[in-house]
């Protein structure tokens, strides 16, 4: 094993552990045992972490607050949003909430999409792998043909923020929360709940022999990651 691996290892024995997750917006999805509501929840947190983490974790906070308010649990609030009158109702209550660059009426419409992918696929995740082939070495093709179809679907009632949420290789984006997701959803592991992995509860939704693997995983380089890569050689 090279040094580089050891010292590697060395950081994940150390702080890849539950008593960080204080710090990290995938503490949300451990408060859900159902695997739709992780998957629902891992979205959301996700597509917030932008900003200071003392914000990230007060929007996911209240965000799910006000989806209790409508549903007993997050799948729920998904589901029922594709009827109208809960749709507008939901967006109601949602009202005055902001995270820096979005509003509320985006989360809402966010869960809407999600919600379309279940019907139409059982999952996000096997909406995602429907475009992700075994060979394919990372998750770009897959990842630029969900925000397509997302897009697509929402333009009706898209918002000026919305498009926020929604970035994809295609642009140049780095994907960065994106990125972050996918690994939640393709690693397992005592933290990583790998809800799209071929052992995961979803699986029973997917098509046979499609998953997400760790090896197609991809790190986005930011000019943080970039530095410390070039440290480490």
């Amino acid at each position: 094993m090279s040094q580089l691996s050891e010292f590697l290892n060395l950081l994940e024995n150390n702080y890849h552990q539950s008593k960080y997750l204080n710090s990290d917006p995938l503490e949300f999805v451990h408060r859900y045992s159902d695997p739709w509501d992780q998957e629902a929840v891992a979205l959301v947190s996700a597509v917030l972490a932008y900003g200071r983490v003392t914000q990230i974790r007060k929007s996911i906070d209240e965000a799910l607050s006000r989806m209790g308010q409508n549903s007993k649990s997050p799948s729920e609030f998904v589901k029922n949003l594709l009827k109208p009158a809960f749709f507008k109702k939901a967006d109601q209550s949602f009202m005055g909430y902001v995270h820096r660059f979005n509003q509320g009426s985006d989360i809402v419409l966010l869960f809407w999409l999600l919600g379309q992918s279940w019907v139409k696929y059982g999952s996000l995740g096997n909406h995602f792998i429907q475009n992700l082939n075994p060979e394919h070495e990372d998750t770009s093709f897959a990842l630029n043909a969900l925000m397509t179809d997302w897009r697509k679907w929402v333009r009706p009632r898209e918002t000026n923020t919305f498009s926020y949420l929604l970035t994809s290789p295609s642009d140049g984006s780095t994907c960065k929360r994106w990125c972050m997701f996918l690994r939640w959803m393709g690693r397992k592991d005592h933290l990583d709940p790998g809800l799209w992995g071929h052992q995961s509860h979803l699986a029973s939704t997917f098509t046979q022999g499609r998953y997400l693997k760790p090896s197609q995983l991809v790190m986005p380089l930011d000019t943080h990651t970039g530095r410390i890569s070039q440290y480490l050689g």
